[in-house]
């Protein structure tokens, strides 16, 4: 008979592919282990191919998917058995299983401040100031998986009430959206705000019409 258990996945990211740790509840029969094609692994909703396997302890098993060439947001992977060849040291055979999500150990979460940047990302020849709402792609500049970015805002206007609007991509409720607004005509004005990024590591940003002789926009750090 099958053993009813699912087993702790965890998962860790480097360069080119993914490492993925399935710690059981049980000693496992380290002799054998089930064919790579079993393993249903999912990145970002798309079916990857485990590459290889290798028992690390009794408990142990890492699985390693060489197709997987940026870090995923979101892995998932599923037991496609029973199969003879992954069972306890008594000869249970592990029962399948379906999808289950596996937590990302390869990188801390929290603030992550970047490095030194050069120069701001964006200047007034990147954006319009038609009040329309226009995106901005931050994925050369944000790393997946990131949530909230640190923006740094300056801008000069001559005329005093004139205003950025800035919401993370695809939000249209007006709750969702912070601004920066010109208080003194001709003086450079400067802010920083936290801002929630879409999945695809977009912003959405609307101008005022006319008057901009200066507007820059810096991302300074992101939170995952």
């Amino acid at each position: 008979m099958p053993y009813a258990a699912k087993a702790k996945i965890e998962h860790e990211f480097e360069t080119d592919h993914l490492n993925i740790w399935l710690t059981f509840r049980h000693p496992m029969d380290q002799t054998v282990k089930p064919p790579d094609e079993l393993w249903l692994l999912e990145a970002d909703a798309v079916a990857k191919t485990v590459s290889a396997s290798a028992w690390q302890d009794d408990f142990t098993l890492l699985l390693t998917s060489n197709s997987i060439v940026t870090c995923p947001e979101r892995v998932l992977l599923a037991y496609n058995g029973p199969n003879s060849n992954l069972q306890t040291t008594w000869g249970k055979d592990w029962e399948p299983w379906g999808p289950i999500l596996s937590t990302d150990i390869g990188r801390a979460q929290g603030w992550h401040a970047r490095d030194n940047p050069a120069s701001d990302d964006f200047d007034q020849d990147d954006l319009i100031d038609d009040l329309d709402w226009h995106e901005l792609d931050l994925s050369a500049i944000v790393p997946a998986g990131a949530k909230c970015v640190s923006m740094h805002i300056r801008a000069l206007n001559t005329d005093v009430g004139k205003v950025i609007y800035l919401r993370q991509h695809g939000y249209t409720a007006t709750f969702g959206t912070c601004s920066a607004r010109i208080i003194v005509a001709g003086l450079d004005h400067a802010w920083y705000r936290p801002l929630g990024i879409s999945t695809d590591r977009k912003i959405d940003y609307r101008m005022s019409i006319g008057g901009w002789t200066s507007v820059r926009f810096g991302f300074r750090g992101w939170w995952f």
